[in-house]
């Protein structure tokens, strides 16, 4: 499985924050699982295996942050269902608020 991160430039220099900090706070979320196997292959992309379910499904606290939302542009989870489709790409980002209208 994989999450991808991409950070609106605008945005960031707005709300005064630096890509590399909002990409910090993410690498302390899955460092904090201790896995062996989640590493970041190329800035805001990190990878992991099924064994890593809990610290990529556990990236849906980041919208709660105050900063999250105000400097995000797009956020993918990329996974394997095992039917036969491959990997497939989900929008988080439109998740969360689809989610969010249906819970007002």
């Amino acid at each position: 499985m994989k999450m991808e991160f991409i950070f609106d430039k605008n945005k960031l220099k707005k709300a005064g924050y630096k890509e590399e900090q909002c990409f910090n706070a993410i690498r302390k979320h899955f460092d904090s699982y201790n896995s062996k196997t989640i590493r970041e292959t190329k800035a805001g992309v990190f990878e992991g295996n099924d064994d890593d379910w809990n610290a990529f499904a556990s990236a849906v606290i980041l919208p709660h942050t105050k900063w999250f939302l105000k400097v995000i542009k797009e956020w993918y989870w990329y996974v394997d269902e095992e039917d036969g489709n491959g990997e497939q790409k989900e929008d988080c980002l439109e998740s969360y608020y689809k989610m969010n209208a249906v819970h007002a």
